[in-house]
């Protein structure tokens, strides 16, 4: 495991190429806080704005003025498949090709793609449900010559598959498979194959419309994902959920995608909620008029066992299509050619550009629409990125060692899961296999007492040496984590085996709402670090040989969750529709790592209840506490693992 160290450095608006005889104050100090937890103080009541405003270096006033242009309420903070998206790209695409820079791919400055927003709340393309085929509508219902609209009387599931088909009609009660004194749902046989399934909500209701199983309100046997699991094992081919007659504890009306975004399991098949009017409707077509919704739910409520199907030929007719919310944005590049026997070999700076727009995705602010403009998060970073291009793009013109090849880059799609540096990643277009390094910045705009955190110090050999030199003659404190790993753009790299630095000068209240603007940026403090990565960069351009990565996910910062124990893992930030937590990464000398949890497994379950996703592992953990037992399910390959862990306390 490689130490952590934090390094003071001096350097006050110098050249950002350090002269010998530069004397600094360096000192080494450990990150005691983690990535989350980085926020240093500093006194700002002694502080002159107007001698500031003069005295700024020509650099950091352009630095600023990128980040003024790209969090300016024009761009929309920049939600990818926006216009502001679009606007953002312009803009640094035009500065790329005012620094001499080379396009990156083979139709320009754009890497186009496409990505979904994994969780989110699908988009509703078309839902229909009929009798007769030929009234099928999209977004609407129609039985007879009576029409129902989707909002008034039924509502699709937020965990609704798309499929279009004529199915029979069949009650399966309250869909329980086993509740107490023996209560079930089915007979041993019953078999759903090929059909669409009526399902009481709930669960059996006394003469008064309560709860025969709890005093109050429901008891677990209530739970949607069980019963809709019971029905999905069983064959069904769609769900039409309708909540039982007269329940006193039960919700009235319509759900809606909003009010069922916690429902699961997630389905390929249709799942929508009826109204009771429209589930008499389809029962008394289906039976021909011998079945009702009330004497059903009274053959459930004591206890009768058993699916009823109706008449195959009184099919019903349902389509739904949905889709989760899917973002057409793209990759900025510029390429500076390298030279000499080195330029074959390539270094990546980048970073993302994109931001959440109104709060499409991870606002601190929920119900607050308006801009998000990601001044700190992230025109800092590209700010940064533009800087260095113009600088390193000068000092070429005139330099005649060998040098690596550098690619500026600048991702969208990262406020959703590291889309876009995946995306490159998956379609590169230099050589992974010879780059010798990827400097990333993210949230580069809000020094506080000259104080910035560096992580991914463990990831090749040479950086113990390198980096206390370069940054000794500074006026900076740099906090270092050995973790290649994070939640930016530059673990994607990491996991290609490519050495990665992350500069991030800290979380602040406005992270992620819409009070991150351009006039809270630290203008002065941000070039002392840009000052600092040109000579990091020239170093990486020039040395002969290139660096030597190494594997460290020691110090990887734990989240802010919420609970008193840690698990040690990255879930995926890109795993889309997978079922479970798929481990991206997993920090040594953890509760995970102890386990014997690895890279690429997939959590499934937690003591036998099922993880569908990340929502369910972290309900789990916030109700442990350190030195609990647990067993863990993985999916490793094509096997089932049950792995004892031991549950350790948050550092």
């Amino acid at each position: 495991m490689r130490h952590k160290f934090c390094l003071i450095l001096a350097l006050a608006m110098a050249p950002p190429l350090l002269a010998d005889d530069d004397i600094g104050s360096g000192i080494v100090i450990p990150n005691e806080h983690g990535i989350n937890g980085f926020a240093p103080d500093w006194d700002a009541d002694d502080f002159d704005l107007a001698a500031y405003l003069n005295g700024l270096h020509p650099d950091a006033n352009l630095w600023y003025q990128h980040v003024q242009t790209l969090s300016n309420p024009w761009m929309g903070g920049r939600q990818p498949g926006t216009p502001g998206d679009e606007l953002a790209a312009q803009y640094i695409s035009w500065y790329f090709d005012r620094a001499g820079l080379e396009p990156a791919f083979e139709d320009g400055w754009r890497q186009p793609f496409e990505f979904t927003l994994g969780r989110a709340l699908p988009d509703v393309r078309a839902a229909a449900i009929s009798i007769d085929a030929a009234n099928v509508r999209a977004a609407a219902m129609f039985i007879d010559a009576a029409k129902f609209a989707r909002g008034e009387d039924f509502g699709v599931l937020a965990n609704c598959g798309t499929a279009s088909a004529s199915l029979p009609l069949s009650f399966a009660g309250y869909g329980i498979d086993a509740g107490p004194e023996g209560y079930t749902s089915f007979a041993e046989d019953d078999d759903l194959s090929g059909r669409a399934v009526l399902l009481l909500r709930y669960e059996p209701l006394d003469e008064d419309g309560q709860s025969q199983w709890s005093e109050s309100d429901f008891s677990p046997h209530s739970g949607i994902r069980e019963k809709f699991q019971a029905l999905i094992d069983r064959g069904a081919a769609a769900i039409l959920l309708v909540n039982p007659v007269d329940a006193v504890d039960g919700r009235s009306g319509l759900e809606t995608i909003a009010s069922t975004a916690g429902f699961r399991p997630d389905l390929n098949i249709p799942a929508l909620h009826l109204s009771q009017e429209t589930a008499s409707h389809l029962l008394a077509h289906a039976s021909n008029g011998t079945a009702s919704l009330e004497d059903l739910q009274q053959d459930a409520n004591e206890g009768i066992a058993g699916v009823r199907h109706f008449d195959d030929a009184a099919a019903i007719t349902i389509e739904t299509d949905v889709a989760a919310p899917s973002f057409n944005t793209q990759n900025i590049a510029g390429l500076l050619p390298g030279t000499g026997e080195l330029a074959d070999e390539w270094v990546v700076v980048g970073g993302h550009y994109d931001h959440i727009g109104h709060g499409y995705t991870g606002s601190r602010a929920p119900g607050d629409d308006r801009v998000h403009p990601g001044a700190d998060d992230n025109a800092s970073g590209v700010g940064t990125i533009l800087i260095l291009a113009d600088r390193l793009a000068q000092s070429a013109a005139s330099d005649e060692r060998p040098r690596r090849s550098v690619m500026f880059i600048t991702f969208s799609g990262e406020e959703a899961g590291l889309h876009g540096s995946r995306h490159f990643i998956d379609n590169p277009t230099i050589d992974l296999d010879k780059t010798n390094f990827m400097l990333n910045l993210d949230m580069m705009g809000r020094l506080r007492g000259d104080t910035v955190a560096l992580t991914g110090t463990g990831t090749a050999e040479e950086f113990d040496e390198m980096l206390p030199r370069l940054v000794e003659p500074t006026d900076l404190t740099v906090s270092t984590t050995a973790s290649g790993l994070g939640p930016s753009d530059h673990s994607n790299f990491y996991r290609q085996d490519i050495p990665v630095l992350f500069f991030f000068t800290g979380i602040h209240d406005d992270y992620h709402t819409p009070e991150d603007v351009s006039w809270r940026v630290n203008p002065e403090g941000t070039l002392k670090i840009i000052d600092l990565c040109e000579v990091i960069l020239d170093e990486a351009t020039h040395k002969p040989e290139p660096f030597t990565f190494t594997s460290s996910t020691a110090g990887t910062a734990a989240r802010e969750t919420g609970s008193k124990v840690r698990l040690g893992i990255m879930p995926s930030y890109t795993a889309g529709d997978v079922s479970g937590v798929l481990i991206d990464g997993v920090t040594e000398g953890t509760s995970a790592h102890e386990a014997g949890i690895l890279e690429g497994d997939i959590i499934t379950a937690w003591n036998g209840e099922h993880i569908e996703g990340g929502s369910d592992l972290m309900k789990h953990l916030r109700a442990h506490k350190p030195g609990d037992e647990v067993t863990i399910t993985v999916t490793r390959g094509d096997e089932s693992l049950d792995l004892a862990v031991t549950l350790k306390g948050r550092k």
